[in-house]
């Protein structure tokens, strides 16, 4: 867990969108760890429960591994991880994600941006981070995980 979500990811009550209308996304599927060049261990590896529906295990030297429900959530033309958090808050966390030459690359939302706003429903906190896309803040100036897909 605490890998996954290092630094100070923005956790809300609210997915990013209904997980019944989440977009499917095979690419994500199989097994990913960060490249050669990063100084990060872990394994992230993404499996089908059905449909669009995810499950997420992370994976990481000397640690529990942890589980993650998931589906994918468009945003303008941006795809979303959705994560929840079943074990300890029920919150759910969010990774920007795209495929670039074969890699995946991940980068968390960061609560630099968000602070201590609430959001009444998911619809409101879906346009407010629609609306700060190409903010850094919303990002927390983190680099983006870059990683690569691992052999079965």
């Amino acid at each position: 867990m605490a890998l996954l979500l290092a630094g100070c990811p923005y956790g809300s009550e609210f997915p990013l969108g209904s997980p019944q209308q989440a977009v499917r996304d095979d690419a994500l599927l199989g097994s990913w760890k960060p490249t050669a060049e990063s100084e990060e261990d872990f394994l992230l590896t993404f499996r089908s429960e059905g449909g669009a529906k995810l499950s997420v295990l992370a994976e990481s030297p000397g640690e529990e591994p942890a589980r993650y429900p998931a589906f994918v959530a468009e945003l303008g033309c941006r795809r979303f991880l959705n994560l929840q958090d079943t074990e300890d808050s029920g919150r759910w966390y969010f990774a920007n994600y795209l495929f670039d030459q074969g890699r995946l690359r991940l980068r968390l939302v960061d609560d630099e941006l968000v602070g201590e706003r609430t959001f009444p429903s998911a619809e409101e906190l879906a346009a407010f981070l629609q609306g700060h896309l190409d903010d850094p803040r919303l990002y927390g100036g983190q680099e983006d995980w870059e990683l690569e897909r691992q052999e079965p």
